[in-house]
């Protein structure tokens, strides 16, 4: 075809066209993934019992219900939102006292909040569902499976504590319990607070970019956050014990193993407590491995959900290195492999 031919022509046109409507709708980061722009997300809100949510959805299918920690937003799984999407319908909230979400007074401990996104997942209308937390969010998680454990389908825990937890490694819990008022000051000045966190908590050659740096800071800056925030951990003796025999649906924990809070002898047991427990991936990152290692915590988020995870994988190689699970440590009680059943001889 000619390059000065009218055919040829229209053909580069409707190529630019095309290419247009992708960059319009999609940003490509530096670790190559797709990420959607915020405009084509659906932002909810809505009041239950007093408590104003707001919340993100992208897709269709099984519910997964994202849940972020501190010092984020929903925003806080922006990487793995897209990849989800195409497969499930992806939920992400701001927790209460975050982001969008209402901030009033009133009992912010685990157990607590936890029950209000029942609450608002019965409001939508969303029964059982694939469950992911992170930092904070695992704790609410935890509880929401304590309480409701036969509507949690699968669950991705990301970088929390479980049977085993040194205060010493975390001094910031114990500080901002007995001094919350204190607390909220510090959190309250939002771009200092967010900075302290990910400047301490991330590898530093992963440390995410500025822009993504202040997307967090204007989050973190709503009027309210801080002084909410910081009575997560006023009420934090409130929450009731977990009951970790009703893990029974399969589980992956991911853990940064450069995480200065989260020493990588936290994982160690871990298969002992969590009966669905199916691997530990450890990954080469800090705290934050949602924005650390996107590509990583997407490729392992999906392919734990088709059920495709398999301790030969290249990115079970850390977690090979420290002797964790790669693999339920729980034999089937049945077998249905392809090579499964064998004739008798």
């Amino acid at each position: 075809m000619a390059a000065d031919s009218p055919v040829f022509a229209l053909s580069l046109f409707c190529v630019r066209v095309k290419e247009s409507f992708w960059l319009k709708n999609y940003i490509v980061n530096e670790f190559g993934l797709a990420l959607m722009v915020k405009t084509n997300l659906k932002h909810h809100f809505t009041k239950i019992s007093g408590q104003e949510w707001h919340w993100v959805e992208q897709g269709a299918g099984t519910p997964i219900v994202l849940l972020h920690g501190i010092p984020e937003s929903w925003q806080c799984w922006k990487h793995q939102i897209p990849s989800l999407a195409r497969q499930f319908r992806v939920i992400a909230p701001d927790l209460k006292g975050y982001g969008k979400s209402g901030k009033k007074d009133g009992d912010y401990s685990m157990t607590h909040v936890a029950g209000e996104v029942l609450s608002l997942l019965d409001e939508i209308g969303v029964d059982n569902f694939h469950l992911a937390g992170h930092d904070w969010g695992v704790a609410i998680s935890d509880n929401i499976i304590s309480q409701a454990s036969h509507r949690v389908k699968r669950y991705i825990r990301c970088c929390l504590s479980l049977h085993t937890y040194d205060p010493r490694n975390s001094l910031h819990h114990q500080w901002n319990a007995e001094n919350h008022q204190e607390a909220a000051k510090l959190m309250n000045r939002a771009e200092a607070y967010v900075r302290v966190w990910f400047e301490s908590s991330c590898k530093t050659e992963l440390l995410p970019q500025e822009q993504e740096i202040n997307e967090i800071i204007e989050e973190f800056s709503e009027p309210g956050t801080g002084d909410a925030v910081s009575r997560y951990f006023r009420d934090i003796r409130k929450s009731k014990p977990i009951d970790l025999s009703k893990f029974t649906m399969p589980i992956l924990y991911i853990h940064g193993e450069h995480d200065p809070r989260q020493p990588i002898e936290y994982c160690h047991g871990m298969e002992e407590h969590l009966p669905g427990l199916q691997a530990i991936l450890v990954i080469d990152s800090g705290h934050f491995v949602t924005r650390e290692r996107p590509r990583d915590v997407t490729n392992a988020m999906v392919w734990f959900l088709n059920s495709m995870l398999a301790s030969g994988l290249p990115i079970f190689e850390r977690s090979r290195h420290y002797g964790l699970p790669t693999r339920p440590v729980i034999e089937p009680e049945t077998s249905f492999g392809v090579n499964a059943v064998t004739t008798k001889t």
